[in-house]
């Protein structure tokens, strides 16, 4: 390859970049406690990472990645299928590359736990362009990065990939999954019941 290939080859790589980082600057995440990703998400799911795959969004503005996720348990939502994706921006295709910060990412046979929207339930201004169609339900992460606690082998269920704001929800950073979820099922309940409270008083 030639010198002005290569140079060629940087610009395109650095235009890009700067396109993509500023389309998703204006999405910069708010920090959001567990309750408010417990109740915000259309689901929450405990899985294991089976496929990650990154290609040129169908517009060809974006490279996005899709993580294809393993089902193992449904703590909130109701998915029939066995398997989802969960699409999120950034990734590599040929030699360009794209890192969007605060964005999540997965790993093969990484066991995770998500808080998930829908990606037909996405706002018009956190849309991402869809780079296929698949047969199983498709989501991006609620919250970016915050979204997504990833397992070790010790059961310790983790974030990373951004900073807190505060310091306010760090006790939320890295716990022991069976803790994490009996707390995101503690307020699952308290949303329930404070529902039927609030039907049973308009019936009254």
């Amino acid at each position: 390859m030639n010198r002005n290939s290569l140079s060629l080859k940087s610009v395109l790589i650095f235009f890009v970049l700067i396109f993509c980082v500023s389309k998703f600057n204006q999405a910069l995440m708010v920090e959001l406690s567990l309750k408010e990703l417990t109740v915000g998400a259309d689901a929450i799911i405990l899985g294991e990472v089976k496929k990650v795959q990154s290609q040129w969004s169908v517009d060809g503005s974006i490279i996005l990645t899709i993580a294809t996720l393993q089902v193992h348990e449904m703590l909130k939502g109701e998915i029939s299928s066995s398997q989802i994706i969960i699409q999120y921006p950034g990734g590599e295709v040929g030699d360009i590359g794209l890192k969007v910060s605060d964005t999540p990412s997965f790993g093969l046979e990484e066991k995770v736990l998500v808080f998930l929207k829908s990606i037909t339930n996405l706002s018009s201004t956190e849309h991402s362009p869809v780079v296929c169609l698949n047969i199983f339900p498709s989501f991006s992460t609620f919250g970016a990065a915050q979204g997504k606690y990833s397992i070790d082998k010790d059961g310790i269920a983790q974030k990373s990939g951004y900073a807190l704001i505060s310091k306010e929800d760090e006790r939320d950073m890295s716990l022991p999954l069976a803790d994490l979820k009996l707390k995101i099922k503690s307020l699952l309940k308290q949303k329930s019941e404070k529902r039927e409270r609030a039907h049973e008083k308009k019936k009254h």
